[in-house]
C-alpha cells in the first residue's frame, strides 16, 4: 500500500469517525422525536444569524414540512456535516416542545452553512431514504439542481445573492400622496451618487419586491452605493425628509435596507418638535 492510498484511507476514517461523533451527541432523545409525515420543502439562500444585527449575509439552509400542525413552534431536528464538496443533512425527526404556540404552521428549521464558492453534492437522509442534489455557489447566485428526490424538494432552484454595497428602496403611500415616492428618490439621488440595477427575471431575490400594506405600494427599486458612509448619509437624508415632508401626511412609509441588514425607516424617526 503506497503513501497516497494510506492518506486516503486515513482521511476516510477521520470523516466517518467525525460523522459518528456528530450524530451521537445530539441533544434530543430520538424517542422524543415525532416522525416526518410529509415532504420537506427546503431552500439554500442568504440570510442573517440575527434579524436585527448589522452584518454581511451568510448562506443558510431552511427546511419546512409540507404538513401543517396546530403548533407553530415545532422544529425539524437534523445534523449537518460538511466534508470538502459534500454536504450531508441527516434528518432525525420533529421535536415538539412541551409549550405549544397555538398557530397553524409547518415544522421548520434553519441552519447556517459555512461554505465558500464552489460545487457541492447536497444529500438528505431519513430512515433509509437518500435524496441528492447538485449545489452551485458563486459570488452572485446559489443554484440547486435535483438528481434523486423522494422526500425533499427545493422551494426554488435559483437564488440571487445580495450584491455588495447595495440597498433596496421601498415606498408606500396613499393614492393621493404617491408623488412622494419619486420626490424622495430625486432628493436622495441629488445628494448621493447612486447606480440603479435590476435583478434577472428568473429565480428568487434576497430583497422584497415591493412594500406592503398601503393604498399605493411602489415596486421596489435597487441601487448600488460607493461606500458605507454613503448609506449612512442616505439615512440622514431620509430623516430630514421625514421631518420636512412625510410628517405632514398620514399613511406614508419609506424604508432603506442595505445588503448588511442596516435599516432606515421613516416611521421610526422621532417627530420634529
Amino acid at each position: 500500500m503506497n503513501t497516497v492510498q494510506k492518506t486516503r484511507i486515513l482521511a476516510l476514517l477521520v470523516f466517518v469517525t467525525s460523522l459518528f461523533l456528530l450524530l451521537s451527541c445530539d441533544i434530543f432523545d430520538s424517542q422524543e422525536l415525532k416522525p416526518i409525515e410529509s415532504d420537506i420543502i427546503f431552500s439554500v439562500q442568504e440570510g442573517y444569524r440575527d434579524h436585527d444585527s448589522v452584518s454581511e449575509p451568510t448562506i443558510m439552509l431552511s427546511m419546512a414540512t409540507e404538513k401543517h400542525y396546530g403548533c407553530c413552534n415545532w422544529q425539524i431536528v437534523s445534523e449537518i456535516g460538511v466534508q470538502r464538496s459534500q454536504i450531508a443533512v441527516h434528518i432525525l425527526g420533529i421535536y415538539a416542545p412541551e409549550i405549544c404556540l397555538p398557530a397553524f404552521g409547518p415544522a421548520q428549521s434553519t441552519s447556517f452553512l459555512e461554505i465558500s464558492e464552489g460545487k457541492y453534492s447536497l444529500y438528505f437522509y431519513y430512515r433509509g431514504v437518500r435524496d441528492r442534489y447538485a449545489l452551485t455557489v458563486t459570488d452572485s447566485f446559489v443554484k440547486v439542481a435535483g438528481d434523486v428526490s423522494q422526500l425533499t424538494k427545493p422551494e426554488f432552484e435559483l437564488f440571487w445573492r445580495y450584491p455588495p454595497n447595495s440597498f433596496v428602496y421601498l415606498c408606500g403611500t396613499t393614492t393621493e400622496t404617491s408623488w412622494i415616492c419619486g420626490d424622495f428618490l430625486d432628493t436622495l439621488s441629488g445628494e448621493i451618487s447612486l447606480e440603479e440595477f435590476e435583478f434577472p427575471d428568473s429565480g428568487e431575490i434576497p430583497y422584497p419586491r415591493l412594500s406592503m400594506g398601503h393604498y399605493y405600494d411602489m415596486p421596489a427599486r435597487y441601487f448600488y452605493y460607493e461606500k458605507d458612509e454613503d448609506f449612512a448619509e442616505a439615512g440622514g437624508i431620509l430623516k430630514s425628509y421625514t421631518e420636512d415632508v412625510i410628517a405632514q401626511y398620514s399613511g406614508v412609509g419609506i424604508s432603506l435596507t442595505s445588503w448588511k441588514n442596516e435599516k432606515y425607516r421613516s416611521w421610526l424617526f422621532d417627530d420634529p418638535e
